[in-house]
């Protein structure tokens, strides 16, 4: 059985993301641990690091995000989605021109300041913000600054909006679709939520709730991605015996221990970047710095 691997879930509604963690572990067996927390009420893709990939799980949390969603125009909620109190009665939906939508929507594509919402795990003082706002505290999270690169497959109808977010790391759809109502004039709140991918991890890939119930281990395991196959926009070295003997003693991997280097893209890696060491059997070993001078630096190394 592998020591190290990535399942992708696709997670149904109503269940944490810790709930699905908690069963995963128990299907296959090893610890494991989720990269990026999806709400409750949201599905879709949720990466899950097993065994000693748990190791690397900090470096797929930076990766880009698309979710379909649903804005449900009429009334906002204190939480931003459904599973919050609406603050004020429902107001009239004027009819809106798709262009009108769109270009709405447009105003947040780029890089943007954004606030989270209070009811997030966004912590202030060292505490989620929900759990503030649970005890009726006034909280108000600092803006930070997020990048949403596109918002495509715009419709509307019956008062909600449907449209596909592409965006980077630490966004919250959540405020997206509450900043969204306000620029139309209308309050607004997120509705449905479902994440197709993860960087370059997508539903095509997923194992559902059902499978983690009904499949034995073997077959589940059958279904991970390997770790050398986690960071495919990472370029690769390739060790010798040299290389790895380095690696067994913590030291710096220096050119006369590279068999091979392959490019993630038309540039080699520049310093500061992080890169793939592999073993000579194609394996990952490590994850490692490029240093000045073509050496490496492994940073975590799953042995």
């Amino acid at each position: 059985m592998k020591s190290a691997a990535m399942l992708i879930v696709d997670k149904p509604a109503g269940l944490t993301s810790h709930d699905v963690v908690q069963k995963v572990r128990r299907a296959m067996g090893c610890r494991a641990g989720h990269t990026g927390t999806l709400d409750p009420r949201a599905t879709g893709v949720l990466l899950v690091c097993l065994g000693k990939a748990t190791r690397l799980a900090r470096f797929l949390q930076r990766q880009d995000k698309i979710y379909d969603c649903e804005i449900r125009l009429g009334w906002a909620t204190d939480s931003y989605d459904a599973d919050g109190e609406p603050t004020a009665d429902p107001v009239p939906v004027p009819a809106l021109e798709i262009d009108e939508i769109r270009a709405a929507l447009g105003k947040f594509v780029g890089t943007i300041e954004q606030v989270p919402p209070a009811f997030s795990a966004k912590k202030i003082r060292g505490q989620p913000a929900y759990k503030r706002a649970r005890r009726g505290e006034v909280v108000e999270p600092d803006p930070v600054q997020v990048t949403i690169h596109s918002i495509e497959n715009v419709e509307f109808a019956e008062e909600t909006i449907r449209c596909r977010v592409h965006c980077g790391s630490g966004t919250y759809v959540r405020t997206l679709a509450h900043e969204a109502g306000a620029s139309l004039g209308v309050p607004a709140h997120l509705a449905e939520l479902r994440r197709i991918s993860v960087g370059d991890f997508g539903l095509e890939e997923s194992v559902d709730w059902e499978a983690l119930e009904g499949e034995n281990r073997e077959a589940l395991w059958d279904r991970t991605i390997d770790p050398a196959r986690m960071f495919p926009g990472w370029a690769t070295v390739t060790l010798n015996d040299t290389g790895l003997a380095v690696v067994a003693n913590g030291g710096v991997i220096e050119p006369n221990g590279i068999s091979e280097r392959r490019r993630a893209s038309a540039s080699d890696p520049e310093h500061g970047e992080w890169v793939r060491v592999l073993r000579p059997d194609g394996t990952l070993l490590a994850a490692a710095e490029m240093l000045p001078g073509g050496m490496f630096q492994p940073r975590v190394v799953l042995g």
